[in-house]
């Protein structure tokens, strides 16, 4: 689920930290997936435009 309507979904995590925040553009195989990153929550600046990214490092945002 999105927060705030912001429309990432999911999670951006490496060895149990949230680095930022994705919305999955394409998933490419079982790997890897096209996907718009935002690198620190709650920084509308560092949104990257496309990223690659593995699918292990993905975890989707759920409802509280």
């Amino acid at each position: 689920m999105a927060t705030e309507g912001n429309g990432f979904t999911h999670y951006v995590v490496s060895k149990e930290v949230v680095l930022g925040e994705a919305c999955i553009i394409d998933k490419c195989n079982e790997w890897i997936s096209l996907a718009f990153i935002k690198l620190g929550i709650d920084r509308p600046e560092a949104v990257i435009e496309r990223a690659f990214i593995e699918n292990h490092a993905l975890v989707p945002k759920t409802a509280n």
